[in-house]
C-alpha cells in the first residue's frame, strides 16, 4: 500500500518537475533548493501576523534592556517581573510558528519524496556500463548464479558468475550495458531453484530503486549507481541517513531562506 502511494506521488510530481531531469544535477539541486526557500518564505508571509511578530521582537528587545538595568540595580523583583513578561511574549511568538509549519509540511514532504526517487543518483545512460551486484547467504559461496540474457542488455563480464566470499558475506557481480528503453528492463537472476527480478532503466533520465531485498530467498540485489554530489564533491553522511544530494540541498536552502527573510524583513 505504502509503495503504491509513494509511486503515485512520484508520478504526480514528475508532471510538475519532470522537466528538471533534463538539466545537469547541480542545476536540479539548485532549482529545487531555491524553490523550497521561496515556498518557505511565502508561506511564512501568508500564515503569520508579521505586525504582531515585529511588536513582539521590539518588546523583547526592550525587556532585555530593562532586565540588564534591573541587574545593575540588583532589583530581583523587577528581574522576575520582566522575565515573566518575556516568557509570555515568547509563547505568543511560538503560537505563530504552528501555522507556517503545517502549511509548508505537505509541499515539502511531496518534494522530498520526489527528490529521493529522482535526485539521489545519476541515472544510467544508454550504452553506459554499470555494475549489478547480488549479495547471498554465506552458504552460497562457490555456487553458480546467472542472469537470464535479455534483449537490449549486454553483459561484458558474461551472464554466469560464481558466488564468491566478500567482506560482508557472499556475492556476485556483473558489468552490464543497455540500450535506451522507455520501459524498465526486468533483470532476472537465477540461483539454484530461485528466480528473482530487479528493474533497471537506461536512457530515460530516471532510475528505479537501486537496492532490493528479496526476503523470500535472503538475496539482495543492487544496481551500483553514482551518487549525486553538489559540484561533484559535497559529501553525504550515510551514518546519520543524510545522502550527498540532501547535504547539498540543505547547504543552499537554509542560507537562502535566512537571506530571503532578512531581505524582505520577514520574522
Amino acid at each position: 500500500m505504502l509503495e503504491t502511494v509513494t509511486h503515485a506521488i512520484v508520478r504526480f510530481m514528475d508532471l510538475l518537475l519532470g522537466w528538471l531531469l533534463r538539466l545537469p544535477s547541480d542545476v536540479q539541486i539548485f532549482t529545487v533548493a531555491i524553490g523550497s526557500a521561496l515556498v518557505l518564505t511565502a508561506v511564512r508571509v501568508w500564515t503569520t501576523d508579521q505586525d504582531l511578530l515585529r511588536c513582539c521582537a521590539a518588546d523583547k528587545r526592550r525587556l532585555k534592556s530593562l532586565i540588564r538595568e534591573a541587574k545593575s540595580r540588583a532589583d530581583r523583583a523587577a528581574i522576575q517581573r520582566h522575565r515573566a513578561t518575556l516568557g509570555m511574549i515568547s509563547m505568543k511568538q511560538l503560537r505563530q510558528e504552528g501555522r507556517p509549519l503545517l502549511a509548508s509540511l505537505l509541499p515539502i514532504v511531496l518534494l522530498a519524496m520526489w527528490a529521493v526517487h529522482r535526485l539521489e543518483f545519476h541515472p544510467v545512460k544508454a550504452g553506459e556500463r554499470f555494475e549489478f551486484v547480488a549479495a547471498f547467504p554465506v552458504s552460497a559461496v562457490g555456487k553458480i548464479a546467472h542472469l537470464v540474457p535479455l534483449e537490449g542488455v549486454a553483459a561484458a563480464s558474461g551472464w554466469v558468475q560464481e558466488v564468491r566470499a566478500v567482506p560482508a558475506g557472499a556475492g556476485a557481480s556483473w558489468w552490464l550495458s543497455a540500450q535506451a528503453s522507455d520501459e524498465p528492463y526486468r533483470l532476472r537472476l537465477r540461483f539454484e531453484k530461485t528466480t528473482i527480478q530487479h528493474l533497471v532503466r537506461a536512457g530515460t533520465g530516471i532510475y528505479e530503486a537501486p537496492r532490493t531485498t528479496h526476503d523470500e530467498c535472503g538475496i539482495t540485489t543492487e544496481l551500483r549507481l553514482r551518487e549525486v554530489r553538489l559540484f561533484g564533491f559535497v559529501p553525504g553522511f550515510s551514518a546519520i541517513g543524510f545522502p550527498a544530494w540532501l547535504v547539498g540541498y540543505l547547504a543552499i536552502v537554509i542560507p537562502c531562506t535566512l537571506l530571503g527573510k532578512k531581505a524582505l524583513r520577514i520574522l
